[in-house]
């Protein structure tokens, strides 16, 4: 877990700084210098740093890499694209679950044509786009707000999802690999989206193709967790079969 933290506080610190220094990260965790640069050699084989004598500087990812905003735009007409073939699994009277991610985001404008629906999520974005839709019951689940990922987190939250079952999940992923499952690039969120997951029937992780074969930084799950993987047709057919012979039900749209 204390490994887990420390990356974490050092991609926090460079979103909002330009470097860290091996002196910060030892200084604030009582760990050896040769822990430290483990650590940033790590995250730099995953792209979220670059480092330099004494340190690491932030890459061009890290910038925004918590930020909701940021995120949504990336491959926007994708995301919207695979949340409306995604919307086509829901049915009437269906309660959902709709985690953080940008590309579930985008399926909460394709609600609108339902008349008795129930959504449970702790993303604001959701809710701000559900509002004008007062037939859809949405249940915001509360907890400590992180302001740049625009939701909510913690231990209260993951509580009161104890509190609920779905029949659905939609949730999203910083990475999928055949080989590591499902990651993240926040802990938090994982640990949210593993609490709706395992409270649902059927689980749809959305994702668009950038993020399949990449690990982020957090491991939070096996592909076992999810029923069906909805991402864009832009991938090699070779690779869409070797999911299927994994047993994994991929649909490009």
């Amino acid at each position: 877990m204390e490994h887990e933290l420390r990356k974490r506080f050092i991609l926090n610190y460079l979103n909002k700084n330009e470097l860290i220094s091996i002196h910060n990260i030892v200084g604030n965790f009582n760990i050896s210098e040769i822990t430290a640069r483990r650590d940033l050699n790590e995250l730099e084989s995953k792209g979220f740093l670059v480092r330099i004598h004494g340190g690491a500087i932030k890459s061009k990812i890290t910038g925004g890499l918590f930020d909701f905003n940021n995120k949504a735009i990336q491959f926007r007409d994708q995301k919207i694209e695979i949340c409306r073939y995604a919307a086509g699994f829901i049915e009437e009277d269906d309660t959902i679950y709709m985690d953080c991610g940008t590309t579930v985001y985008y399926l909460a404008r394709f609600l609108k044509k339902f008349q008795n629906l129930r959504v449970i999520t702790n993303s604001l974005p959701v809710i701000s786009e559900l509002l004008p839709f007062p037939r859809i019951k949405v249940y915001l689940i509360g907890g400590e707000l992180d302001n740049s990922r625009k939701a909510l987190y913690g231990p209260m939250t993951e509580n009161l999802l104890n509190r609920y079952k779905a029949d659905k999940a939609f949730i999203g992923a910083g990475g999928v690999s055949m080989a590591h499952g499902l990651s993240s690039v926040d802990e938090k969120e994982a640990s949210v989206t593993i609490k709706m997951a395992e409270s649902a029937k059927q689980v749809f992780l959305l994702c668009d193709s950038s993020k399949l074969e990449r690990d982020s930084y957090f491991t939070y799950s096996s592909l076992s967790l999810i029923s069906y993987l909805i991402t864009n047709n832009s991938l090699e057919p070779q690779l869409i079969d070797k999911y299927h012979k994994h047993g994994i039900n991929i649909i490009t749209v």
